[in-house]
């Protein structure tokens, strides 16, 4: 509040006051004390005389967030425009206040006094917009208020002595819509305290904005006379219809007249502005197809677009976007803001997915179905179109706990430094995740050069079997768990047969998690390690019997069997009957895991942790004499039971105990 010196009557003083206060804070979901709707612009100012004495409104509490998509609101702060400080007319010869000796009437009006900015951090427990700064403006996306607006009204003698006062205290609220072109803005104006000869005030508004808007009905209320305690309220309005593609910005002004009961203002003497402007746009048609979808925003606050995955949603690139934002370290859309760029969308594409990179993205359909890439940062954004050569490699997989990120290669090779993510993911995955950021950018009002921030949400880890909790680096998914195969260098990947064959590899172990609904597994192919060693035994020693490549992993656990899946590091060659099927086998155990997820009290978050490991006569065998399966249940609880202890299948034929096919 500004000082007030003695003055002679009839004198106007004026001083300029604009305070620069921002703060920012990040809330949940808040009312903030906005009106909810608007109302109807042809509604006629409310009497002051229909409104019952109250206290000011009471501070509204953060409601809980029920969408496990809706973006967490941020909430800035900054303190309005006074356009006039203390503003001094002489009073009226003849009038009341003249006869009791006051020979002028002084308003002034005070915001809060100027703090430094915050960092989007919040303290915690901020509640409706008048709680962080009384005195200053409260800006979310779509909304904003004042509380605590002070509007002293003082009355001197011609000496320049106090002779009386009393104070407004003014609120307002507005809540902006995302989709329409019209809002309204409830303001209250309550006295607060009188002094001396000041026992009763009188306060009219008129509010206003600047070109790109309207104001519909420009005064809250009738009337106007107040005492302590008693409160003048009402609602004004307006409307913006910017043209299609194209977008208005434009700020609100209020004048307020504030006098004693009966005496006529001539000129406002508490005026303010909004110190932030208002968008209206009409400039997102592009994602909505068809129909026109104007909306209205606070542009200063930057944009939080929503991208959730939940239950049985389609959600994989959602999650490997995530997983990007929280392991690279840029922290696109989180800890560096986002910008939304319309043209040159499909060269970005390209330089990240396509052809116009130096790695063209490969499709693994032996790992994903409809395998797509999912880039991030989006292509819809000036920072996509990172070569995409540069960016780590996932598989996104959904498991009953939420959502597992597999990096393709070596993990602890990854990066953190890496500026972008090529996410291997179902077409209906992209899809999905492409209408999650079309629909933000809608629902958020994100236009052309707009910066945004992106909030994902997924589900949340739930207790899980130890081996779904904690995939191993090198593993990949398979159904709700994983699979893991390895190997081990061979000086010849065939040895019996003529001319030997190169150095190779052979595998060493195959481990998996099944979880309660398996992977698909896929068909044995491919010239495997030993397969001409195998077929050359057959020939040996005739008569001719069917041989197989045993799968490790089985095929009906979801084992792999092709090139690009990893298969050939998950085969052997096997006699057909004999390791393969028969009595004991292979086949008996991996039927007993395929029984056990079945059963009805084996849980969602339950799993199977499944070892097969090939055993070989020497490190130049190129076919295991056998190998050694072993099987234990692991529950969500901790728990942990044998399902097969460690067995032995020899790679016998049929059920001779002969013709060991191992070398």
């Amino acid at each position: 509040m500004h000082a007030i010196r003695p003055g002679r009557p009839g004198r106007r003083r004026a001083r300029s006051t604009v305070l620069a206060l921002v703060t920012v804070v990040s809330l949940g979901l808040t009312t903030m004390g906005m009106s909810p709707a608007p109302q109807d612009a042809g509604k006629k100012p409310q009497r002051v005389s229909d409104v019952a004495a109250e206290a000011p409104a009471a501070r509204t509490e953060p409601t809980a967030r029920t969408e496990p998509t809706e973006p967490t609101e941020t909430t800035e702060t900054t303190a309005p425009r006074v356009r006039s400080g203390e503003h001094c007319e002489p009073t009226r010869a003849g009038s009341k206040e003249r006869r009791a000796g006051a020979a002028e009437a002084c308003v002034s009006t005070s915001p809060a006094t100027a703090t430094p900015r915050q960092g989007r951090a919040a303290a915690a427990g901020v509640g409706s917009c008048d709680i962080t700064s009384p005195g200053t403006y409260t800006y979310q996306r779509f909304a904003y208020c004042v509380t605590g607006l002070t509007i002293l009204y003082v009355l001197r003698d011609s000496n320049g002595k106090e002779i009386g006062s009393g104070t407004l205290e003014v609120s307002a609220s507005a809540t902006l819509p995302a989709e329409g072109t019209g809002w309204s803005e409830q303001i209250t104006a309550t006295m607060t305290r009188a002094s001396g000869d000041v026992t009763a005030l009188n306060a009219k508004l008129r509010a206003s904005c600047t070109a790109g808007c309207t104001t519909t009905k420009t005064s809250p209320w009738y009337g106007g006379d107040l005492t302590v305690g008693k409160s003048a309220n009402g609602s004004v309005t307006y409307s913006s219809t910017p043209a299609a593609n194209t977008a208005a910005e434009f700020t609100t002004s209020y004048k307020m007249y504030v006098t004693s009961p009966g005496a006529t203002p001539t000129d406002p003497n508490a005026s303010w502005d909004n110190p932030r402007r208002i968008r209206c746009d009409d400039a997102v048609r592009d994602v909505t197809g068809t129909t026109p979808s104007p909306g209205c925003a606070i542009p200063t606050v930057m944009a939080v677009v929503p991208m959730g995955a939940q239950g049985s949603d389609p959600g994989g690139a959602v999650a490997a976007y995530q997983w990007a934002q929280q392991n690279l370290a840029d922290g696109w859309g989180k800890s560096k803001p986002l910008t939304r760029e319309k043209s040159g969308t499909a060269g970005r594409t390209a330089r990240t997915c396509g052809s116009a990179g130096t790695q063209p993205f490969d499709p693994n359909t032996d790992l994903v179905e409809t395998d797509t890439c999912g880039e991030f940062p989006f292509a819809e954004a000036k920072e996509g179109g990172i070569d995409g050569a540069r960016c780590v490699e996932v598989i996104p997989n959904a498991s009953s706990g939420g959502w597992d990120t597999y990096i393709l290669g070596d993990s602890r090779d990854m990066d953190p430094a890496a500026p972008c993510v090529r996410a291997h993911v179902p077409a209906a995955d992209k899809q999905f995740a492409d209408g999650q950021l079309t629909a933000g950018f809608e629902s958020q009002r994100v236009i052309d050069a707009d910066r945004f921030q992106v909030e994902f949400t997924t589900p949340a880890a739930v207790p899980q079997a130890p081996c779904l909790a904690t995939p191993p680096t090198g593993s990949l998914p398979s159904g709700t768990g994983w699979i893991k195969n390895t190997t081990e260098p061979v000086d010849h990947v065939n040895k019996t047969i003529t001319p030997i064959g190169p150095a190779g590899t052979r595998p060493a172990k195959a481990q998996a998690c099944l979880g309660k609904t398996p992977g698909k597994g896929k068909e044995a192919s491919g010239d495997i390690t030993g397969w001409q060693d195998a077929q050359k035994f057959n020939a040996d020693n005739p008569p001719l019997t069917s041989q197989a490549r045993c799968h490790l992993i089985a095929n009906i656990l979801g084992g792999p069997g092709r090139v690009r899946d990893g298969g050939q590091n998950n085969l052997v060659p096997c006699w057909q009957s004999g390791m393969n099927t028969g009595t004991p086998s292979m086949r008996t155990y991996e039927f007993m895991a395929q029984s056990a997820v079945k059963e009805s009290g084996f849980g969602v978050n339950d799993a199977i942790f499944y070892q097969v490991t090939p055993v070989f006569r020497d490190a130049t065998s190129t076919i295991p004499v056998g190998v050694t399966m072993t099987a234990s249940i692991e529950r969500a609880n901790g728990t942990t039971e044998a399902l097969f202890p460690n067995v032995y299948v020899p790679n016998t034929k049929a059920d001779t105990g002969l013709l060991n096919l191992g070398n």
